[in-house]
């Protein structure tokens, strides 16, 4: 009977351990002396869900940024703060945002960029909403959050 036990606590201490490992990630190096003056342009990916640039675009004029959008591949101004991005989404019973990416840079040098990760667990905090993963990136990234705070926000009940 205490070996049956001790398996059992084993086995669900392991569990909660991988459950936490499993959470939702952010890891930022924010731009440096933004202000919302900048011009801004964004490289559209297309091979990425429409709904990803939305929500840099609604967080973007919410904050009150001018931005233009180009296609991949189109010449542009590089003195302008520029942003490329990508986003997969997976299944896993529902469609979630597992992996993000936003890289800003300016006069051809990376100034800037926040990754997103979750990783293939069962952790049910993978399934979240996509925008607000986004627009936490963006936060980030424009340093008005830390990673850290991001981290907390999207793996708790925090509204943002």
């Amino acid at each position: 009977m205490m070996k049956r036990c001790n398996r059992f606590l084993f086995v669900f201490i392991t569990l909660l351990i991988l459950s936490g490992c499993g959470s939702p990630r952010y890891a930022a190096q924010p731009i440096k002396a933004m202000t919302n003056k900048a011009d801004i342009v964004i490289v559209k990916d297309d091979a990425t869900r429409e709904g990803f640039l939305e929500a840099m675009e609604s967080w973007l004029t919410e904050n009150h940024y001018t931005y233009k959008i180009i296609d991949s591949g189109a010449k542009h101004d590089l003195s302008k703060l520029t942003l490329e991005y990508e986003g997969l989404w997976r299944w896993d019973l529902a469609l979630y945002l597992q992996d993000a990416e936003i890289k800003a840079y300016q006069q051809g040098q990376k100034v800037g960029e926040v990754d997103f990760h979750v990783p293939y667990t069962m952790n049910p905090s993978k399934f979240g909403s996509a925008e607000k993963r986004i627009r936490l990136m963006m936060a980030a990234l424009f340093g008005q959050m830390s990673d850290e705070k991001a981290t907390e926000i999207v793996n708790s009940s925090e509204k943002y």
